[in-house]
């Protein structure tokens, strides 16, 4: 299938969840038994989640320190329940609400129209400074 700019409808109102603070609107497109990974992981932080539970107590850290924005340069590829996501993140800084970017890239796996599974290889440097503010 030919990439795309438009997110799926799903990922589209769990992002708009994340933009107002509503962390657990995030959660809702997550199966029980859920993994999220961070391939990328600096040293220190977690490489994977596993679990609704456990994905949800590290998304609840996030809002202290970031404010989550509009993504932009968006390539959606889907085929069946399998999903690849590039986007840009326009995000503000809590601390001084200065303007920050993270890159994302997302490997999306779903079944019975939940995520059973997030690659996420966003720039964890850029989410360091972010925090480190």
């Amino acid at each position: 299938m030919a990439p795309t700019s438009i997110l799926p409808h799903w990922l589209e109102t769990a992002l708009e969840a994340l933009r107002k603070g509503d962390i657990d609107g995030w959660m809702s497109i997550y199966a029980t038994d859920a993994v999220h990974e961070f391939p990328f992981a600096l040293e220190g932080m977690p490489t994977s989640l596993t679990g609704r539970d456990n994905i949800a107590a590290y998304m609840r850290r996030l809002p202290s320190f970031i404010r989550f924005g509009s993504v932009s340069d968006v390539r959606v590829r889907e085929i069946g329940e399998e999903l690849i996501v590039e986007a840009v993140g326009h995000h503000n800084r809590i601390s001084d609400g200065a303007p920050c970017e993270i890159t994302y890239v997302w490997f999306i796996t779903r079944r019975n129209g939940k995520v059973t599974l997030i690659r996420d290889y966003m720039n964890p440097i850029q989410l360091q400074r972010i925090a480190a503010s």
